[in-house]
């Protein structure tokens, strides 16, 4: 995949890359190379005749991502994430349930964010993106209000974004940019509604992990105006 930086692509923190991808991943990379979005041709493959399209982004190993996909046969699903390794493990599971309505962004999604036709998007799900927790380090985080101004732009009225973190400090983070905007109402009654996993969002392997070493998530859904 190739594209072309400008001076407004958002640089990315980290390494992309992380093990080395065994011979059976390299195949999977090779077999599901039409998953794959290209930068070049990204509106063309993606969103002509698409009625309904779930955004995710940072899908992590694809747990939910590509049982979502199994669940909702007639919903298009868009999986966006940098990290090569996870991206393999999420290709092979979408090849092994031979899967039709997935497509993937290799990379950060922020260099694609402006292509998206507006309105376009039904749902957003960001699960437990990097807290960054550092005060000088905020600037990292995925939230920030420019991007909530983009996807305030991609999604369809009264479409959502939802977001699950076990971090303290992401957890007031969320609240406070999505609050300041005036484009979004976060959905909540009581307690229940911020402690309890959404019905339509699968286990992952990080939610897991968080569980076990004593984190309790939280999760939050803002809807469009």
């Amino acid at each position: 995949m190739s594209f072309t930086l400008n001076e407004e692509s958002p640089r990315f923190y980290g390494r992309r890359k992380g093990r080395r991808i065994s011979e059976s991943g390299i195949l999977a990379l090779k077999k599901g190379s039409k998953l794959i979005i290209e930068f070049e041709n990204f509106f063309e493959t993606f969103f002509i005749d698409k009625k309904k399209i779930i955004l995710e982004i940072g899908f992590g190993d694809g747990e939910n991502l590509v049982n979502s996909a199994k669940k909702n046969p007639d919903t298009f699903f868009l999986g966006a994430d940098p990290f090569l390794n996870t991206t393999v493990k999420c290709i092979k599971q979408i090849l092994k349930s031979n899967l039709k309505n997935i497509k993937i962004w290799p990379d950060d999604v922020r260099k694609i964010i402006k292509l998206f036709p507006s309105s376009s998007i039904s749902e957003i799900k960001i699960l437990f993106p990097d807290p960054w927790p550092k005060v000088k380090h905020q600037k990292r985080r995925l939230i920030q209000d420019d991007f909530i101004n983009n996807i305030s732009i991609i999604l369809k009225k009264k479409g959502t974004v939802t977001i699950g973190t076990d971090h303290k400090i992401l957890k007031s983070w969320v609240l406070e940019k999505f609050q300041a905007s005036s484009n979004f109402e976060w959905q909540v009654e009581n307690s229940k509604d911020w402690k309890t996993r959404p019905k339509e969002l699968f286990v992952t392997k990080y939610e897991k992990k968080s569980l076990k070493e004593k984190r309790k998530p939280s999760w939050f859904i803002f809807k469009k105006k």
